[in-house]
């Protein structure tokens, strides 16, 4: 039992790093479109997932659940701004 929830803390730590230094980052360069934001944190889901496996079949059905989702989110904002560009 202990060892899955050093999983889920460290997958919680480096997510939470990764958004810090996201937010860090895009806010020195001005950035202010939400669009960007939640396109970086969708793809730092990922990576810090990869990054923390592996995982028990629960939580793999749950991330894979949330993955979809965020995936989902991600393909609508690029598909946005790919349709902007064609006009």
């Amino acid at each position: 039992m202990s060892l899955r929830f050093e999983r889920i803390e460290i997958f919680l730590l480096t997510y939470a790093v990764m958004i810090l230094c996201t937010v860090i980052a895009l806010s020195s360069l001005t950035v202010s479109q939400i669009d960007v934001y939640v396109s970086a944190f969708v793809i730092e889901y990922f990576i810090a997932i990869l990054a923390t496996a592996p995982h028990q079949p629960a939580e793999s059905r749950r991330e894979r659940i949330l993955g979809v989702v965020l995936f989902v989110v991600f393909l609508e904002i690029l598909i946005r701004y790919v349709i902007e560009l064609l006009k």
